[in-house]
């Protein structure tokens, strides 16, 4: 064996002092210690250095420390480099995590070294039993590579004197374009180009280029696309198989062609921009096919480049209906990150985003002001981002979704700090053919990313749907309405304005005989996905809702729509009557019970939450008070709004004091970052109520004015966990709303969350709860497992 030492050290992050060194050599003989002469003298006779991540931290410290043992000259060897191209498919190799060695002992370098050591000679072995060819192409490639050379030395392998060029076509051969620039890639991206042809070599459709690769080499991106994601004009052998819109369309869906509008073909135009990667605006109406508009290329680019499509959609109910019609026709690549799911769906959602068995994500425009979604989202090849429902820009962008207006500028600060040579492309989507919704949209993103959107617009109406309108007294819509649903027994959606009305009307028609379930944006998250399913399996036949629901929502068999309220605007209309009748060959009914009265009540909600110049000069007032000794701050909502002057009285006060905000930073008074949470705890260990203050009043922690705020902060905590509220205590876990509810200062809800924990009523365990019914079996599941295995083995 040639003398090669492995080597790990342990620095101090402000000083940059050496705390710790660990060596082993080849032999076995070992070192650990934070002597620099010894370890000097430990180093002396070694012809080859090597460790993880060596180049970028270790060597840095050691350039003295190498001078002295005369290893100035030693050829180095790094693990981390190595790792892409001898481990790049799943499951990646054990002792990997990234660029970080696994390790079940923090701040150890001797066992750091041996780890190294091990994981070394896994990559020689790796690289033996490697396809002759592709050790010749990383040869011809690497060899001039710092990061490389010395591992090529140490093998004794001297490769090939043949331009790569010819080899690498003739391996890969049908798995990249052949009208691909190899000549220029060689020259002037040899190492993103070994990383990606390493991967494509895998054959692992869901194998993805760690993230440490794309953030020291982010041109990775950029080959990976020009190798197999970009459709040559030439229709090469590659280009016709993967990236052939039909064959896409027929592969995933098992469609034979795609939808036309007025006899014009533009559902296939807009597929075939967005897999030509260029930016795009489609106007088709509901129920139009807008959602394989975006799929297909999302679900090429997913197989051909390894690539993520974000898909930002304003309502909840959307993207769990898309992701569950996805699975339905058996794809399994979608996923959604919202309030909706459980802690462990959501820790699924994200585990799969980052292994890369996800291709398309849905999240709400809320969410890009998290950080953790733009870490997600820099650790993955983000190839597109699709904004749906896009009129929300213009109709809706300035009280519904304020967050809207941030799209762009999260998507100018993700491609600089991912170091993008080009943009990510953009294909937005609306129902909405306004001209004014049309230019304020194109013009948007050109201003914030200079993206000029090439618009698709349908101009077909959707013939299958007749309107009607019926004037009623208040008084006679109800009967009026029963009448509609006893003339066509079909699979219904009521739509009121009111969360209130919402579950009077389905209660109502419950107790009269009909299957009818509420849906709003104020329900229980639980009770809100189990109502939408239900409705979409058809358990329930008619769904009484506000706005937040359907929007999106693909029921091909819903025939008739009613607005027992009208829409507080043509474009809320259109979305919500064209929920009817998605299936062509359905002919579908829409009926609105009109009343004078509510445009009364829209124009009171409009004047209600329309926000005035005064409000908006408060918020700036508080801002400019909380930011008077330092320029940065992070507050919440109603912290603001309370240092404002404003009170209860004024309706919906988040969304007032988002709005007041985004005005100020569209002014350019202020700039708004990303969210800043904190969580204080997630889980009550206490089994109720009376447990939990049994154990307050027996803390010796806390004195009397801490126990009677405890024992009022965990009775909120406990009507926000139970669906049942305590009498008189209204649910809430927000720690400045407790505050506010409460009067305590949050200095002090914050410290007694804190006694909570130490005393093990509170704590991070995430609630999650499962009940069995005291009628039922206690080995239930067992002897269902049973059931199923007798069944597996007679059949």
């Amino acid at each position: 064996m040639k003398p090669i030492t492995f080597i790990d050290t342990e620095i101090e992050p402000r000083s940059k002092k050496i705390l710790d060194i660990g060596g082993i050599k080849g032999d076995g003989s070992t070192f650990h210690s934070a002597s620099v002469p010894d370890f000097t003298a430990f180093l002396r006779g070694s012809e080859y250095l090597g460790g993880h991540n060596i180049f970028h931290h270790d060597l840095k410290y050691l350039d003295n420390t190498l001078q002295a043992a005369g290893l100035h000259t030693a050829k180095v060897i790094d693990t981390l480099w190595l790792s892409p191209l001898l481990f790049p498919a799943r499951p990646y190799h054990a002792l990997l995590k990234d660029d970080k060695l696994q390790t079940e002992e923090a701040n150890n370098p001797l066992n750091d070294s041996i780890k190294a050591r091990d994981l070394f000679f896994d990559e020689v072995t790796a690289f033996q039993q490697a396809d002759p060819l592709l050790k010749v192409i990383f040869h011809s490639l690497l060899k001039g590579q710092k990061e490389f050379s010395a591992f090529f030395h140490y093998m004794g392998y001297q490769g090939s004197s043949l331009f790569p060029e010819k080899l690498i076509r003739d391996k890969f051969q049908g798995r990249i374009c052949a009208q691909a620039d190899l000549t220029g890639l060689i020259a002037h991206y040899p190492v993103e180009l070994a990383y990606c042809l390493a991967l494509l070599n895998t054959n692992d459709r869901y194998a993805i280029t760690p993230p440490w690769v794309l953030k020291h080499y982010p041109s990775t991106e950029r080959i990976m696309y020009l190798l197999r994601n970009n459709p040559c004009l030439e229709g090469c052998v590659y280009c016709h198989e993967a990236l052939d819109i039909h064959k896409g369309l027929k592969r995933f869906f098992g469609f034979d062609s795609y939808r036309t509008y007025g006899g014009e073909p533009l559902q296939e135009k807009a597929v075939q921009a967005a897999v030509d990667n260029k930016s795009l605006l489609a106007v088709f109406p509901t129920g139009g096919g807008k959602s394989i508009t975006f799929q297909i290329p999302a679900l090429i680019s997913g197989a051909a480049a390894k690539g993520l499509t974000v898909v930002i959609s304003p309502l909840q109910s959307l993207m769990k209906d898309q992701v569950d019609n996805l699975e339905r026709a058996g794809i399994t690549e979608a996923v959604t990150i919202n309030g909706l799911l459980d802690p462990i769906e959501r820790a699924k959602s994200y585990e799969r985003v980052e292994n890369g068995s996800a291709s398309l994500l849905y999240i709400s425009p809320e969410s890009l002001r998290s950080k953790t979604i733009e870490s997600l989202l820099l650790n993955r090849n983000v190839v597109r981002f699709v904004i749906d429902e896009a009129h929300c820009f213009s109709a809706w962008g300035q009280d519904f979704r304020v967050d809207y207006l941030y799209i762009g500028e999260f998507i100018r600060s993700l491609q600089e700090k991912k170091n993008l040579s080009e943009g990510i492309p953009v294909s937005c989507f609306t129902a909405t053919a306004k001209p004014k919704v049309i230019e304020d949209i194109r013009g948007y993103f050109k201003e914030k990313l200079d993206l000029d959107l090439e618009l698709f617009s349908a101009n077909a109406s959707r013939v299958n749907l007749r309107y009607e309108v019926f004037a009623k007294s208040e008084d006679e819509k109800y009967n009026a309405l029963r009448d509609l649903l006893e003339g066509k027994p079909c699979p219904t959606i009521v739509y009121v304005t009111r969360t209130h009305t919402a579950e009077n009307l389905a209660q109502r028609l419950n107790q009269d005989g009909y299957q009818a379930g509420a849906y709003h944006g104020k329900m229980d998250k639980q009770e809100k996905s189990a109502n939408q399913d239900a409705f979409i399996q058809g358990q329930l036949r008619i769904m009484v809702a506000t706005s937040a629901f359907g929007m999106g929502v693909d029921k091909k068999d819903v025939g008739m729509v009613i607005h027992y309220e009208i829409s507080n605007s043509l474009e809320n209309y259109i979305q919500e009557a064209g929920r009817a009748g998605r299936d062509e060959i359905l002919s579908a009914d829409c009926y609105v019970l009109f009343n004078d009265e509510d445009l009364g009540k829209h124009f009171v909600l409009l004047n209600q939450t329309k926000l005035s110049i005064q409000e908006i000069q408060q918020v700036w007032k508080a801002i400019k008070e909380l930011t008077r000794f330092r320029p940065r701050v992070s507050q919440s909502a109603l912290e603001i709004a309370r240092k404002a002057g404003w009170d209860d009285g004024i309706m919906d006060i988040e969304t007032r004091v988002r709005t007041a905000v985004t005005a100020l930073e569209e002014a350019g008074y202020i700039k708004r970052g990303q969210n800043v949470p904190r969580i204080f705890a997630n889980s009550i260990l206490s089994r109720n109520v009376m447990e939990a203050i049994g154990k307050i009043e027996s803390s010796p922690r806390m004195n009397e004015k801490q126990k009677g705020q405890a024992q009022r902060i965990i009775k909120k905590l406990f009507s926000s966990k139970s669906r049942k509220q305590l009498p008189g205590e209204e649910a809430e876990s927000r720690v400045d709303y407790i505050s506010d509810h409460l009067g305590i200062p949050k200095e002090e809800v914050i410290a007694a969350v804190n006694l909570l924990r130490e005393e093990k009523i509170l704590a991070d365990h995430q609630d999650l709860a499962a009940f069995l019914k005291k009628t039922e079996h206690r080995n239930r599941s067992l002897n269902i497992l049973k059931t199923f295995y007798q069944m597996e083995k007679f059949l």
